[in-house]
């Protein structure tokens, strides 16, 4: 496999100024670059910028995978972890920890998991993952602990830690009810829906929360006019002010420690993942008599009245076309099985008898008639 790396910058509370879409153009020469985005791919050689920086000079998020096995996702808090006591049991180790600024309470969290090369499927969908992602820095910011114990989680189960001996941190509300950013952050460090279920059972319920515009009206209110004056008339002057980014950032500030309900239950990686084994048993179980019972249904309609299936079949050979003669066929070979042992039990092998003869040129056809069994070798 050839080797491939991305590497992606967003910006989310607001634009890159100008003078620092200077210092981001200087980072590579051949990347995509605007006030909201960075993006370059890599087939030779590597990414010589300076991620951090970057981060505090604008972009909010950075994504950077490697088929090789990197898949870094360091996200920009203006004014740090909200809650750094409730926030503290995740970290612990270099692959999950927060960058503090020289100054002032900002910073970067950084998730740089170790995974050797072929663990883990390879991802073609970088830009849609991001996307996905961007939302988690809101959570991060308003206090949900899912984001950091999912990617504690990721980092609990590489190949540097003993299961046996590893244990997970406290487990936070609403683990079985994970947003799309944290099912993206999951499908990005291949946490599995089964070890997620496994964790997630003893969860507290989801706090209850105000959505974000009325936290947004509430502290507009409670701001001086001539403070939401000079915002307002910095927005109208400048199409790439930075003044919704500065907005936001008081915003945060205000606020006061969130608590996240958690529980700690102590488990260690080997009895969750063992769980989760169980867990998918039991699902696939399920499945399969789901698709069992489907099959009988399907198979006594058509025992009941095969005329809708032999229609079928004439309307997918009218389209022509690979896909259309693989499903007649199939076609054909459930009607042979649910007409077994009836007065019409050569009614298949008869059908697919007139749409070879019918059809003498459609070779495809032919070949997928013979696969199940209707022509002869």
């Amino acid at each position: 496999m050839s080797e491939y790396q991305s590497i992606a910058f967003r910006a989310i509370d607001g634009p890159v100024s100008e003078k620092n879409l200077e210092f981001m153009r200087r980072q590579s020469s051949r990347a995509e670059i605007t006030p909201w985005a960075f993006d370059n791919e890599y087939h030779h050689g590597d990414f010589g910028g300076d991620a951090a920086e970057m981060l505090r000079r604008g972009y909010d998020m950075h994504l950077h995978y490697a088929n090789f096995g990197t898949r870094d996702l360091l996200i920009r808090l203006p004014h740090g972890l909200p809650d750094v006591a409730a926030a503290a049991p995740y970290f612990g180790e270099d692959s999950l920890q927060f960058l503090k600024d020289k100054q002032g309470t900002g910073g970067i969290l950084c998730i740089t998991p170790y995974d050797e090369s072929g663990d883990l499927g390879a991802l073609w969908n970088t830009d849609e993952l991001l996307d996905r992602l961007i939302p988690l820095r809101a959570e991060i910011l308003d206090g949900d602990l899912r984001p950091l114990y999912l990617a504690h989680l990721a980092l609990a189960c590489d190949d540097n830690h003993d299961p046996q001996e590893t244990k997970e941190a406290p487990v936070p509300a609403g683990l079985d009810k994970l947003s799309d950013a944290q099912l993206a952050l999951a499908e990005l460090y291949g946490l599995s829906e089964s070890l997620i279920a496994a964790a997630a059972r003893g969860a507290p319920s989801l706090p209850a929360k105000n959505d974000a515009e009325n936290q947004y009206a509430d502290w507009l209110r409670r701001q001086p006019e001539e403070i939401k004056n000079a915002w307002l008339a910095d927005l109208l002057a400048d199409s790439h002010s930075t003044v919704r980014r500065e907005m936001l950032a008081e915003f945060q500030a205000s606020r006061g420690a969130t608590s996240w309900p958690t529980i700690p239950l102590h488990r260690t990686i080997a009895e969750l993942e063992t769980a989760g084994e169980e867990l998918k048993r039991q699902a696939d179980h399920k499945a399969e008599i789901k698709t069992a019972r489907a099959r009988a249904r399907k198979l006594a309609a058509m025992a009941a009245d095969p005329t809708p299936t032999l229609r079928e079949t004439e309307r997918l050979v009218a389209l022509r076309g690979e896909k259309a003669y693989v499903q007649t066929a199939a076609l054909l070979a459930e009607m042979r099985t649910a007409l077994a042992g009836s007065a019409q039990a050569a009614l298949a092998e008869e059908q697919a008898r007139k749409l070879k003869d019918n059809n003498p040129t459609l070779h495809v056809l032919t070949f997928q008639l013979r696969r199940k069994g209707f022509v002869p070798k």
